[in-house]
């Protein structure tokens, strides 16, 4: 607050407000007397103030009373309210602070006392609003940052599409045709374009699901098949770590199977990024319980404790990259959480010493 601010006193004794109002009156600051609790509430209601100073032991309406009041409404509940009292009974302090007050000030008054306590929680009071404006700045800036992003990856899924497709294409033509070197770099041109189109596609995605506003389109879905077939493709493109599938039983789901072959497609995705050449990755499927339990294992670095849950923050690999320590996608387990808890389902990691680990979500059957 500045110098100038807004102090509303309530006190029945017509002493005690113009010893008030004279105190602060002084300091500059603003003084509107009052001598109950209804003209407090009115007061308050047409122009609220920076500080209440408020009287405890008033007729009609005391003190406790006022202050109950004024912590219901949304629009006077973040006011500081000093409560005034001659009381000094340890349970009518407690009662004090119950009621909502942030602190007192003991009858007779203390010049010293007054000013320190009220320069107090006023530049408390000055603190909070200016944290709160910080806020909305940068609630602001981040949608504002959204926005752009969301323009940017929007005009570039259309090229993405066209050229993911193209780069199919010419390794389904060219099948045989292409030496060793070629073939393998051709596979890893597919990877890539594929993953820059995933992270588009989930950067939107991650988006609609924090909004509430992507609606599950929920069909049967035999789970063993779907991890298979992602297996398989995924498989295709990367023939230097072995993929291991335990899923011999048939397990039925009501689901988004969109949503959920692309949360397998990117755990899937990550061990392999995160799985030295010459390693394994493990699907496996289990029930019980009326939960379904997908869990891909791999043999990466592991993720640190203190990790686990920043991994499926939206943007929360900024700072693992930023301490050079585990590399998730940012976006791509992001997407997954949102899809997942969309579901009403569970997601986590596991770890496996000395290193190693295993993403898992779970599933109502």
């Amino acid at each position: 607050m500045t110098p100038n601010a807004n102090i509303l006193i309530v006190d029945d004794t017509l002493e005690n407000l113009r010893l008030l109002a004279s105190m602060l009156g002084q300091q500059n600051y603003e003084v509107r007397p009052v001598t109950n609790g209804r003209q407090a509430l009115l007061a308050v209601g047409q122009d609220p103030p920076d500080l209440i100073l408020l009287d405890i032991s008033m007729p009609e309406m005391d003190g406790y009373e006022v202050c109950s009041r004024l912590k219901l409404d949304a629009k006077t509940k973040d006011i500081p309210v000093i409560f005034l009292t001659a009381l000094s009974d340890f349970a009518d302090k407690v009662k004090a602070f119950a009621a909502g007050g942030v602190d007192f000030i003991t009858k007779p008054f203390q010049l010293e006392e007054v000013h320190a306590r009220v320069r107090t929680h006023l530049a408390l009071r000055r603190s909070v609003r200016e944290l709160e404006q910080s806020y909305a700045r940068l609630r602001e800036l981040e949608q504002l940052r959204d926005d752009l992003v969301h323009m940017i990856v929007h005009d570039m899924r259309s090229p993405l599409m066209v050229l993911t497709g193209h780069l199919t294409l010419l390794r389904q033509d060219g099948a045989g045709s292409w030496n060793d070197e070629a073939d393998r770099d051709l596979r890893a041109a597919v990877r890539a374009a594929e993953a820059v189109r995933g992270l588009a596609n989930d950067l939107l995605d991650v988006s609609r699901l924090e909004q509430g506003k992507l609606e599950l389109k929920r069909q049967r879905c035999e789970l063993a098949a779907l991890l298979r077939e992602v297996a398989g493709g995924i498989g295709a493109l990367d023939r230097e770590r072995a993929l291991r599938i335990d899923a011999s039983e048939a397990v039925v789901v009501t689901c988004d199977v969109g949503l959920v072959r692309r949360v397998v497609e990117n755990l899937l995705n990550n061990a392999v990024k995160h799985t030295p050449a010459g390693a394994g990755i493990e699907i496996a499927l289990t029930a019980a319980d009326g939960r379904v339990r997908v869990a891909i294992s791999d043999e990466g670095p592991g993720v640190p404790v203190d990790m686990r849950e920043k991994v499926f923050e939206k943007f929360g690999a900024v700072t693992t990259r930023r301490d050079k320590r585990y590399h998730s996608a940012g976006l791509g387990l992001a997407f997954c959480k949102y899809a997942i808890d969309a579901h009403g389902g569970a997601i986590g990691i596991d770890d496996h010493a000395p290193t190693g680990a295993t993403f898992w979500f779970e599933l109502q059957a």
